[in-house]
């Protein structure tokens, strides 16, 4: 993040956030963003989920989009949703938030260049460490209770975030900016051929634990890909088209969905987890003072 913050000063009439979230770390950030910047600003949170997203894109005079990292790159849906704005939004100024488990890669640079190259103009690009879906599911989580919480410091840094988002200082000068490589990147290569590349497997390997399943179909409405299907020979899983977000294993309400059976009763990050980190960074702004928004993170 750049550590340069300017006072904020006559911020963009209205700001757009738009968010993908697979589990709920990326919304719970765009929530409080949110919630950070409504007091200065006109400013609309969506998830790109929704039908009217892009098409509010188009009405808001500044984008955030904020999206989690799979696998050192961009969450496919972000990308998608990148490709498909409508081209009343271009030349439109866009800053990124990334949230991630372990680091980033270069993931914030690859969607930069691509809005880039759809005509749009960079204005900032950050990284907040969130709640880890996928090793949560892969390790005991006595071993790993670290990644059931943002990273420390996590009220401040979306407070500068939001700072550096209303300042028009920020804005206007922004230019071209573009993320620079990330140093250790060739020596991620090793590790993403040894161990990221087999883990997107796992999409292969999904289980579903039948005396804990309900039948109440939530992975069927949730699934954006659209991966899990209600046959008659009951739950199927697909691998092809998901992305391993792996919303359907933390938000199953029987923990029946697993990928390792020894691991089936791991604590999952499910809607109450988030709904008590989020509380717990409003009212750290609260105690300081820093907003009148009281209120909840459904």
């Amino acid at each position: 993040m750049n550590g340069r913050i300017v006072e904020p000063s006559s911020p963009p009439s209205s700001v757009g956030v738009f968010y993908f979230s697979g589990v709920g770390g990326t919304r719970v950030v765009a929530e409080i963003l949110g919630v950070r910047l409504s007091g200065r600003t006109n400013c609309e949170v969506r998830s790109i989920e929704e039908k009217e997203a892009a098409s509010a894109a188009a009405r808001a005079d500044s984008i955030v989009l904020c999206y989690p990292t799979y696998f050192l790159k961009p969450a496919p849906a972000m990308v998608e949703f990148v490709l498909n704005l409508p081209g009343e939004t271009r030349n439109r100024k866009v800053a990124l938030i990334t949230t991630y488990e372990l680091y980033t890669g270069n993931s914030n640079r690859r969607l930069a260049r691509l809005l880039r190259e759809r005509g749009f103009t960079m204005a900032g690009a950050y990284e907040l460490r969130s709640p880890g879906t996928d090793v949560t599911c892969v390790i005991p989580d006595r071993l790993c209770g670290w990644l059931y919480r943002f990273e420390r410091h996590f009220p401040d840094k979306i407070a500068k975030i939001a700072q550096s988002i209303l300042s028009q200082t920020e804005w206007a000068n922004s230019g071209e900016r573009i993320p620079g490589l990330k140093w250790y990147t060739p020596f991620a290569w090793p590790l993403q051929v040894l161990f990221l590349d087999g883990f997107i497997r796992w999409k292969d390997r999904m289980k579903v634990l039948e005396e804990r399943c309900s039948s109440c179909d939530l992975c069927v409405r949730d699934c954006h890909r659209s991966a899990w299907h209600r046959t008659d020979k009951g739950l199927e899983h697909r691998g092809a088209p998901c992305d391993l977000c792996l919303r359907c294993v933390h938000h199953c309400p029987g923990r029946a969905i697993i990928l390792k059976p020894r691991l089936k009763d791991n604590k999952r990050l499910n809607k109450s987890l988030y709904q008590a980190l989020a509380q717990e960074a409003l009212e750290a702004f609260e105690s300081r003072g820093a907003t009148n928004n009281k209120r909840e993170i459904e």
